[in-house]
C-alpha cells in the first residue's frame, strides 16, 4: 500500500526543539484520506501562494 502526507515550505515553521518542520506524518493513501490532505494543501496555497503546500507520496 501507498503512503502519503502533506508537506509545505513555509519559512519559520519550527518544532518545541526549534527544528525546521516542513511535513506531517505519513498515512494511508485511501481516498478519504487523500481528500481531506487535498483540502488542506488547497487552502495552504491559497493562504501562502502557489505550489507552497504538496501531497508526496512512497510506496510502503
Amino acid at each position: 500500500m501507498n503512503e502519503i502526507r502533506l508537506a509545505w515550505s513555509i519559512v519559520g515553521r519550527e518544532n518545541l526543539i526549534d527544528e525546521p518542520i516542513q511535513a506531517g506524518l505519513w498515512c494511508p493513501d485511501i481516498p478519504r484520506n487523500r481528500q481531506d490532505l487535498t483540502i488542506i494543501m488547497e487552502s495552504g496555497n491559497e493562504a501562502y501562494g502557489p505550489d507552497t503546500h504538496w501531497i508526496e507520496e512512497r510506496e510502503a
